[in-house]
C-alpha cells in the first residue's frame, strides 16, 4: 500500500494500526525534544519575515518565485543587520530585527517588488 500525506501532515497507509508507539495526541512515536535552547534572533526574524510576506502574497499577486525571492532578500537584510548589532544584547538584537521587518513596506512597482525599509536602520 502506498504512503500518502494528509493535509495535517500525517501519513496514511503504511504503518497505521500496527502497534507503533504513539504519543499522547496519537500523532506518532514520542520524541524527546532535548534541552530547550533560546531561539536565535535570526530565526525569530525569519518567522516574522514569513508572516510579513504571507500577508502581501494575495494583495500584490506574488508568484511563488517572487515570494521566495522576497523572503531571501529580506533575510539577507536581517543577517546584515544582525552582523551590525553583534555586540548588542540578544533581546535588543531580536527586537530591532523584528521591528525592522514589521516596519518594512512591500509594494509592487511596475513588474518589480520593492521593499522600503524603515529609516534610521
Amino acid at each position: 500500500m502506498a504512503e500518502r500525506r494528509r493535509r495535517d501532515g500525517r501519513s496514511e497507509g503504511r504503518g497505521e494500526g500496527r502497534g507503533e508507539p504513539r504519543d499522547r495526541d496519537g500523532q506518532g512515536p514520542e520524541r524527546d525534544p532535548g534541552p530547550q535552547e533560546p531561539e536565535r534572533e535570526v530565526l525569530t526574524a525569519l518567522k516574522t519575515i514569513l508572516v510579513k510576506v504571507a500577508g502581501v502574497v494575495k494583495p500584490l499577486g506574488l508568484t511563488p518565485a517572487e515570494s521566495t525571492d522576497l523572503v531571501q532578500r529580506m533575510y539577507e537584510a536581517v543577517l546584515e543587520m544582525d552582523a551590525r548589532l553583534a555586540n548588542e544584547p540578544d533581546e535588543q538584537r531580536r527586537n530591532s530585527m523584528i521591528e525592522y521587518v514589521r516596519d518594512s513596506v512591500i509594494r509592487r512597482e511596475d513588474d518589480d517588488i520593492v521593499v522600503d525599509h524603515p529609516s534610521g536602520t
